[in-house]
């Protein structure tokens, strides 16, 4: 699941969205709010809320759409919404996830000053249509560095995925891979002799079903062993399989932690009825997306767990 960003901008300014939206659709997923974001059915409010928690960044354009005079001068400044916007993103996606573009020349409150914001200029298109000058996407690319930055570190958002991957990293991978790596290369393990083992996580298709149900599923579908390792704070139970071939021994986990992710999203949807809604489906891929991001962060940071730990679609 590519990272998704909300484009928000004026009417007049659309033209600046979509220019964004092409640049950066190729690795992330695009929403304009021009791209049935606000529902008949429901407030901007109301919308604005939800879209703000299922989306990873928030990209705000603030063009010179009205005018307003200030001790006496009159300055452009940007719709007055897109200050709200940014400022609803900002709170909830944080300062390093929230952005916005500017025209430039516009007036901005005094509380953006030190911030760095990417800037562009207009120009009039064959058609008299005003747009971005064409050296728009190089100013693009310094944003599109920093998100990419970002996507890389783990975020604390709104739910839970990131401390849930944290605690399963610290509670199992982690002293699991440890507990590989002490005992290599003359691993004994139920009966039999290892040169190596490799831990391999298997994440859920899907938060649907009862995590530890598809647990199961999983395990006897591959016709897996289960026992016990003894680490240096307890014992853990284990799934694994006997690669004799080449004296390997795969260790297969399924993380039945992030049950508790379909809960949280549950609550914060105030669900009351079966099945789900399209914001619901987005939250669940939003939040597996940055389990498995931040979980593989930890790994790679980890040398003993970039020795023996995998995880596997």
């Amino acid at each position: 699941m590519k990272p998704r960003i909300f484009i928000g901008s004026s009417y007049e300014s659309l033209q600046v969205a979509e220019r964004i939206k092409d640049y950066f659709s190729g690795d992330y997923d695009c929403h304009l709010w021009s791209d049935d974001i606000f529902k008949s059915n429901e407030s901007f409010m109301d919308t604005l809320m939800k879209s703000a928690s299922l989306f990873d960044f928030g990209i705000m354009i603030f063009a010179k759409d009205d005018s307003a005079i200030v001790r006496g001068k009159e300055f452009d400044i940007p719709r007055d919404n897109m200050l709200f916007e940014y400022g609803l993103f900002l709170g909830r996606v944080g300062i390093d996830r929230a952005f916005i573009v500017v025209e430039k020349d516009t007036k901005l409150p005094s509380d953006l000053f030190g911030i760095t914001h990417v800037y562009y200029e207009t120009e009039k298109s064959a058609v008299g249509t005003v747009i971005p000058t064409k050296d728009f996407e190089g100013e693009l690319s310094k944003l599109k560095k920093q998100m990419d930055e970002s996507i890389n570190l783990g975020h604390l958002g709104l739910l839970p995925s990131t401390v849930t991957a944290i605690s399963y990293f610290d509670n199992f991978v982690k002293l699991t891979a440890d507990w590989i790596v002490s005992n290599m290369p003359n691993i004994t393990f139920d009966g039999n002799e290892y040169s190596k083992a490799k831990l391999l996580i298997k994440l859920p298709d899907s938060l649907d079903a009862d995590i530890k149900d598809s647990a199961t599923v999983f395990y006897k579908k591959h016709g897996l062993k289960d026992s016990t390792i003894e680490t240096r704070h307890r014992h853990y139970p284990i799934h694994f399989e006997s690669k004799c071939g080449d004296g390997t021994l795969e260790i297969y986990d399924m993380p039945t932690v992030i049950h508790g992710l379909n809960k949280a999203i549950d609550l914060y949807f105030k669900k009351g009825h079966i099945g789900k809604k399209t914001e619901q489906q987005l939250a669940e891929d939003n939040e597996m997306s940055n389990f498995r991001r931040v979980l593989n962060i930890l790994i790679q940071q980890d040398a003993m767990c970039r020795e023996c730990v995998e995880i596997i679609d």
